[in-house]
Formats: C-alpha cells, sequence, structure tokens
C-alpha cells in the first residue's frame, strides 16, 4: 500500500485566535478584513499582540462560493436554527460587525473562519466561508 502525508499547518505567521472583526469590505475580487484589536503573532510558546492597522487582504475571491452562516444553538449540542447568507448580503445586513473568530480552519482555495458574532445583546455561533483563488496577505505596521 502507498501512505502518502498531509503536513499539519503550523506555522501559519499569525494567529487570528481571540481577534476580533469589526470591518469587512468587499473591493472587486478581493476581501479586506479589519480588526479592531488586532491579532497575534505567533512566538515560541507565546503570542505577541498585533494592534495597529492589522488588516488581512484576501485576494482573487470568488464571491459565488463565498458564505456566511449564523447559528442559534438551542443547547451545547443537538438541534440549532439558522441563516445562511452570501456574503455580501451578510456584509450589507451587518455593516458594524463584531466578529471574534474563534478558529481558523484553511483548505484548497478555502479560508473559514468560526467563532462568535455579538449583534446588540445576542451572541449567535458564525461562519463565514472565503473562496480565493489567490493569496491571503497579513498587513501590519511594524
Amino acid at each position: 500500500m502507498k501512505e502518502t502525508i498531509r503536513k499539519n499547518i503550523v506555522d501559519l505567521p499569525y494567529s487570528l485566535h481571540d481577534a476580533r472583526v469589526n470591518k469587512i469590505q468587499i473591493e472587486e475580487q478581493n476581501i479586506v478584513l479589519h480588526f479592531s484589536e488586532g491579532y497575534f503573532k505567533p512566538m515560541d510558546n507565546y503570542c505577541l499582540p498585533v494592534k495597529e492597522n492589522a488588516v488581512i487582504n484576501i485576494n482573487g475571491v470568488d464571491l459565488d462560493f463565498c458564505n456566511a452562516y449564523l447559528i442559534t444553538a438551542m443547547d451545547s449540542c443537538g438541534k440549532f436554527t439558522g441563516e445562511k447568507y452570501g456574503l455580501e448580503e451578510f456584509v450589507s445586513n451587518f455593516p458594524d460587525i463584531n466578529f471574534e473568530i474563534v478558529d481558523e480552519t484553511y483548505g484548497y482555495n478555502q479560508s473559514k473562519f468560526s467563532g462568535n458574532l455579538y449583534n446588540n445583546k445576542e451572541i449567535k455561533e458564525c461562519i463565514i466561508e472565503i473562496y480565493h483563488f489567490g493569496d491571503m496577505k497579513y498587513i501590519v505596521d511594524d
């Protein structure tokens, strides 16, 4: 039998865990995520905060395959209700977004962010899927 190994991605240049997206811009085939409090740079066993002007620019986006899901959990496990949005509609409906990323997942032409969306006094689970052919660029002031 032939064995093929897919290595785990552990050398990301920045971590988005606990980072908060406060604005999403769609510019032609690019999506720009703005982080109100920055994100984090892994350093040994510690994460150094990157606080000023932290932005991510995702290039070559295919908006036909970009979606956002809002989930209202009834219990920690079991049944739930939710809504699926195209990303353009989601950005239009939540212009003053407060999205805390808990997990980030990357695959073939896809970046997926999951976490909590804070909207007024309501908290919903949120998943944002971005399908793209270009690079994801972290842009920070150093």
